[in-house]
């Protein structure tokens, strides 16, 4: 497996979340979107197995295979 290919997308939060982020940035000597990025990896790794199962069973209940809707979802996400 190849190096990955990094995604930038934009996020919104509240305030007083986003000064948080810049203070544990600070504190963890990084800064907000490195700290935002290992945030968010973890939070999907840590949830990897229920996001799998969900998938399957949405993908049951439309009479789809996985690879079928994640196809479709992800098509929908690349038009908008």
């Amino acid at each position: 497996m190849g190096t990955p290919e990094m995604v930038r997308f934009m996020i919104s939060m509240p305030d007083w979340y986003y000064r948080k982020l810049l203070l544990w940035a600070k504190l963890k000597g990084s800064n907000r979107a490195t700290l935002s990025a290992n945030i968010i990896q973890s939070r999907i790794e840590a949830n990897w197995a229920e996001i799998e199962r969900d998938l399957e069973a949405i993908a049951k209940y439309k009479g789809m295979t996985l690879d079928q809707l994640i196809d479709s979802w992800l098509a929908e996400e690349n038009d908008e």
